[in-house]
């Protein structure tokens, strides 16, 4: 299920859908009706894009709480940090702009689909510090086996900083900095620089 007030808007993202496979059944302007259609239609996705009629936080914590919750994935315009932390504590699956593109919008919908929480990239520093930590106290997670130093390497990687930047800043040398990263990735099961700070995110680690 589609929700956005723009019908082109809406076209556009069927038909990225499309290209995994994935049907519209319904198409709305609003949420207000996102709750029960979604229980009519047995909805096993909801997208929801820019609607005026009730919070879009509202919305997802209502689709959450159902007895068989579709995924949910949101692209969001203009919203305040606490707006973005409220998205993600309701159990957002996916976190885009709304200006995303079909190729990233497919893209995150089939990471859902592999069990990833996903965040668009433009978004990653606004939600520096919002969230708190994941794990509880002694539970060997990633925020106690990350060092300190990996802790600062992955702060100045979520605001997009080169290498050489981190590295100046860290008064260490680049080579010094693809270490800590590889060890980053390592420790948070990731790829990329991207994926880490993602992550890093998810866990509320970055301050």
């Amino acid at each position: 299920m589609v929700v956005d007030e723009w019908p082109l808007v809406r076209l556009g993202i069927g038909q990225a859908l499309r290209s995994l496979s994935i049907r519209v059944a319904v198409e709305l302007a609003g949420g207000a009706d996102a709750v029960r259609k979604v229980q009519e239609e047995r909805a096993g996705w909801l997208i929801l894009g820019t609607h005026r009629d009730v919070p879009t936080a509202d919305v997802v914590r209502r689709v959450r709480a159902l007895e068989t919750p579709p995924r949910v994935v949101v692209l969001i315009d203009h919203v305040s940090r606490e707006g973005l932390s409220a998205l993600l504590s309701n159990g957002v699956d996916a976190l885009l702009v709304r200006s995303v593109g079909p190729d990233e919008l497919a893209d995150a919908v089939g990471r859902v689909d592999k069990g990833e929480r996903v965040v668009g990239p433009a978004l990653l520093p606004l939600l520096v510090g919002v969230l708190g930590s994941t794990g509880e106290a002694g539970n060997g997670g990633p925020d106690e086996t990350l060092t300190r130093k990996e802790i600062e390497v992955l702060n100045r990687l979520a605001e997009g900083r080169s290498n050489k930047d981190i590295a100046d800043a860290l008064f260490v040398t680049p080579a010094t900095v693809k270490t800590h990263l590889a060890h980053i990735y390592t420790k948070l099961g990731v790829a990329g620089r991207q994926e880490a700070v993602a992550r890093a995110v998810e866990l509320g680690l970055l301050r």
